[in-house]
């Protein structure tokens, strides 16, 4: 499945022998894109499917506030927006866990 998928990592290096993932599914990206393609999800939004990026620790602290943004908003009972809480939990736990660790974020593209 196409997707980009987040790893606890010290370096860019560590994230291929990471047990730890979280998928961020083209079509949760496609349905926040649609929604907004600018404004308070772009951290997520932007990211390049087949690129990869590491987030510094303010980055982190603002995927988890965007995590609980999409929370929020995505409260309607349809599949998009179930999919959608559910990576948006999964990765506030991912973050959450890096910043108590003292880790950075590492999203790799497909």
């Amino acid at each position: 499945m196409v997707g980009i998928d987040f790893y606890i990592v010290n370096n860019e290096k560590e994230a291929a022998s990471s047990t730890k993932c979280v998928k961020f599914e083209e079509r949760v990206q496609d349905y926040l894109l649609a929604r907004e393609s600018k404004g308070p999800f772009e951290l997520l939004t932007g990211l390049d499917q087949y690129g990869d990026k590491l987030f510094s620790v303010q980055e982190i602290k603002q995927l988890v506030k965007i995590c609980d943004a999409l929370q929020t908003t995505c409260r309607q009972p349809t599949e998009i927006n179930l999919n959608t809480r559910a990576f948006a939990e999964a990765l506030k736990n991912l973050c959450l866990e890096a910043l108590k660790l003292n880790k950075l974020v590492f999203a790799a593209g497909d």
